[in-house]
């Protein structure tokens, strides 16, 4: 892949919108690419139980929260087609649903699809060049089910997840940084961000555990990288076993020089929708800056 056209971008709040819509705008302008913007209209089965009609008051009172959640769940949707249309009018995009590949202008479209957010994200990221996905806020209540939601993208849709950080970004992928450990993961990353590292002014290899040093350290992926026309610097830091320790020593290279992180992403078993592994998470809450991550 050369470019990312297809850009699919998840609208879900108010708060997290302006980052996101940014992050992918920012991200469709390198590559002349069309914005496929969606946002999930939850369906209360996903949430609550079935309600049950009885003749106790106990259906009664399910039914009545299933009516509210559905009313909410309407003006959420409704909330987000705004947002979406006013972000369209503001940046003079284009609104267009079919594809055309040598389009000149940014395109975008609004879709509103009925479901459960884990199932549609891993669906839809599965038939996407991209998939841009908001910050998760850990700190909040809903924290675990806004993780669920990029667990899924990350572990079971193939493609590449794009994590706009939690303040509204002014580039994407002009100066890069790479975690390299010469795992799957990162080999993954690395090969479907090709498009940003073509593209950048800078690439960083950041180099932490390598278990192969003769054939798969920092400098045979620069030497890749070096077929591609992509210069790059090598930054080792020591190895540790302590994951707060070399996430620290990771956010502290990449925060306020780079914008962009290219990673592999790990989960901390093998059960099909677990929670991200402490790598993965630590970095999601401390690396504010663009994470272009992989599994």
């Amino acid at each position: 892949m050369t470019a990312f056209k297809d850009i699919l971008v998840q609208l879900d709040s108010l708060q997290t919108s302006e980052a996101v819509l940014q992050t992918a705008l920012l991200t469709a302008k390198k590559f002349n690419g069309h914005l496929d913007v969606f946002h999930v209209h939850l369906e209360p089965s996903c949430i609550l139980p079935v309600p049950v009609v009885s003749a106790d008051m106990a259906g009664f009172v399910v039914n009545d929260v299933v009516q509210a959640e559905e009313k909410a769940f309407a003006e959420n949707a409704d909330e987000m087609r705004v947002v979406f249309e006013r972000f369209v009018e503001e940046h003079g995009l284009l609104p267009k649903t079919e594809p055309k590949a040598d389009l000149k202008e940014i395109t975008a479209q609004f879709r509103e699809i009925f479901g459960c957010e884990e199932e549609v994200i891993t669906w839809c990221s599965r038939v996407a060049d991209l998939t841009v996905l908001a910050r998760p806020d850990t700190s909040s209540a809903i924290a675990r089910d806004s993780l669920a939601v990029l667990n899924a993208a990350l572990m079971e849709s193939g493609s590449a997840i794009l994590i706009a950080p939690s303040q509204v970004p002014q580039t994407i992928g002009t100066r890069v940084i790479i975690v390299w450990d010469a795992t799957e993961e990162a080999a993954k990353a690395v090969t479907l961000a090709m498009p940003f590292l073509v593209k950048a002014e800078e690439v960083v290899i950041l180099e932490t555990d390598v278990p192969n040093e003769v054939w798969a350290d920092a400098k045979a992926l620069a030497g890749r990288l070096a077929w591609h026309g992509i210069h790059t610097e090598i930054v080792k830091i020591p190895e540790t076993s302590s994951v707060s320790t070399k996430g620290a020593e990771i956010v502290r290279q990449a925060c306020g020089r780079f914008d962009l992180l290219v990673t592999g992403a790990f989960t901390q078993s093998t059960m099909r929708r677990w929670i991200l592994g402490s790598m993965t998470k630590y970095l999601i809450d401390n690396a504010d800056i663009a994470l272009f991550m992989t599994h």
